[in-house]
């Protein structure tokens, strides 16, 4: 129309004088008639109950493919989404040579003939999820040579043929979640583009080793509602770029020590796993697997719900990347060892819904100068100790809905000033505690403190450690006295009876001569012993 417009005379007479020729009513007009021109000729070439636009179609209600289209070269879009199919053919979609995107789900599809798509050369996108899939042949995706996304959810899948993604280049999506598949084979060994796959809500009960040794490329791995028990050594061997795995909702009790490792053909090459996220949620892990210390980039830890009962130190000590972790909603979780966190430094850390964790060690997130966020609620927490972290760098913090006991432990929780925000203020002042033995709970901000005499009774613990240090020091050097007579017990008693025979041999020869030991004769020396009998005497 614009080129109509700027053809007639009068736009012309405008146009030379430098002014945009007026609106008119009869140009208005038509424009007007041309819209509706093109949108009955549109109506027309539509078939019924489908709505056509300039390159997409979507239709409703239909049992086969619809074909009375008089020019499908122009449709690029195809939605068949939704309608009564229950089976696709070989000639189905012969004459759509130039669709890009094909919609599929939401029908009854529960066959597909092979050779189905080799027409379309040109689809990138093809979404059969929702459908009645028991099967798939090998050859059903032959040809699609440019097909990027690749979504079959919501299907009966049990199993996948060794071929049924052959040829497929530039496959990088690929979605088989919510199907019925238990176990993995090497379906997908010809898919080097691939980078995301989703096997979430299935029945796979392992992930074999090596199984992913020709998806180089892949960034994103959901393995979650599962039947997982274990993850053996090697299972994401050649992942070099994977970036995020999701086990959530598993049966996993063990993750063995080279689960994470990556192998390479030079065995003096070291390859880093670079999984950023990783998250095994809702498990029956029964301790912190020694494995994740592999993740050394990770980011993202989510390790919640599960059955540990103890963080033992060293848990995470070689992931220096760590910003999140959570460890929550742990029915048996009820100790955290004082170095269970050395070598972290954590921005945000969720601890909650922990009900037998009863108490934290001292400096437990102390040296963490990221840290942020601190979440601690809903736990069975009966103190807190002040020196738990560095409160001031906090702009989230979390305390509420624990046992707290109104004892001098707590009190530091009414006087503290130092928070970093204005929101832990008003926190800290909903914040409540209990006497042993009552269910009445006070508010901290209210409770008298002074009643329970905590400055006398942290003299009196000063006191009581020292004397502690001293009995044990004491206690100590008598233990080590008594190992030492123990062990060199034969030689001491040696040494003493040499000792005591010296000193008697001495006084043997170096009496004072007496009269009465003078000789008949008067000698004072004739009846002393000779050298012969001193060695007589000896023996």
């Amino acid at each position: 129309h614009l080129s109509v417009m700027h053809g007639n005379p009068f736009s012309l007479f405008f146009r030379e004088r430098g002014r945009q020729p007026p609106f008119t009513m009869s140009s208005a007009l038509f424009i007007a008639v041309g819209i509706i021109t093109i949108a009955l000729s549109s109506a027309v070439d539509c078939p019924k109950d489908c709505s056509c636009s300039i390159n997409t179609v979507k239709c409703q209600g239909y049992s086969s493919v619809p074909q009375e289209f008089p020019d499908v070269s122009g449709i690029q879009i195809f939605d068949l989404s939704n309608n009564n199919l229950t089976a696709l053919y070989r000639t189905d979609f012969v004459n759509f040579t130039n669709v890009q995107k094909l919609y599929l789900n939401g029908n009854s599809i529960s066959t597909i003939e092979n050779g189905t798509f080799s027409a379309l050369s040109n689809l990138t996108f093809l979404n059969i999820s929702s459908n009645k899939l028991e099967q798939i042949e090998d050859g059903v995706f032959c040809n699609l040579t440019e097909l990027s996304v690749l979504s079959l959810r919501d299907n009966y899948l049990t199993h996948l043929s060794l071929d049924v993604f052959h040829n497929l280049p530039k496959l990088t999506y690929l979605y088989l979640g919510f199907n019925r598949l238990n176990s993995l084979h090497s379906s997908f060994n010809s898919l080097p583009a691939l980078r995301e796959l989703h096997l979430d809500n299935n029945s796979l009960t392992s992930v074999p080793s090596n199984i992913f040794n020709c998806t180089p490329g892949l960034t994103n791995l959901r393995l979650n509602l599962n039947r997982i028990s274990n993850i053996s050594d090697y299972s994401f061997s050649n992942l070099t770029n994977i970036k995020s795995i999701n086990l959530d909702y598993n049966r996993i009790q063990l993750i063995t020590a080279y689960a994470f490792e990556i192998r390479h053909q030079d065995k003096n090459t070291v390859l880093e796993c670079k999984i950023e996220y990783f998250s095994i949620i809702g498990n029956i892990l029964s301790y912190v697997p020694g494995a994740l210390n592999d993740l050394v980039y990770v980011a993202h830890l989510d390790i919640s719900d599960n059955n540990i009962q103890t963080i033992k130190p060293g848990s995470f000590y070689r992931l220096k990347n760590l910003r999140y972790l959570r460890i929550s909603e742990m029915p048996l979780l009820s100790r955290i060892e004082p170095e269970a966190f050395n070598g972290l430094n954590l921005r945000d850390l969720f601890m909650t819904r922990n009900p037998m964790l009863k108490e934290l060690p001292a400096n437990l997130l102390q040296n963490m100068g990221e840290l942020r966020t601190v979440l601690l609620n809903n736990n069975g927490l009966l103190t807190l100790p002040q020196n738990l972290c560095n409160w001031q760098q906090l702009s989230n913090v979390m305390l509420d809905d624990n046992d707290f006991i109104c004892s001098c432990g707590i009190q530091w929780l009414k006087t503290y000033a130092g928070w970093g925000t204005y929101q832990t203020i008003q926190h800290t002042k909903t914040l409540k505690c209990h006497n042993r033995g009552h269910v009445e709970n006070y508010l901290i901000k209210n409770f008298d403190f002074d009643s329970l005499l905590c400055t006398k009774a942290q003299v009196a613990t000063k006191s009581r450690v020292l004397a502690g240090l001293i009995a044990a020091t004491f206690t100590l050097l008598t233990v080590c006295l008594i190992v030492f007579l123990v062990r060199y017990r034969k030689r001491l008693i040696f040494r003493y009876r040499q000792f005591k025979y010296r000193r008697h041999t001495d006084s043997a020869f170096t009496i004072e001569p007496k009269y009465s030991d003078l000789s008949t004769n008067g000698d004072l020396h004739a009846d002393m012993t000779t050298t012969k009998d001193k060695t007589n005497l000896l023996t």
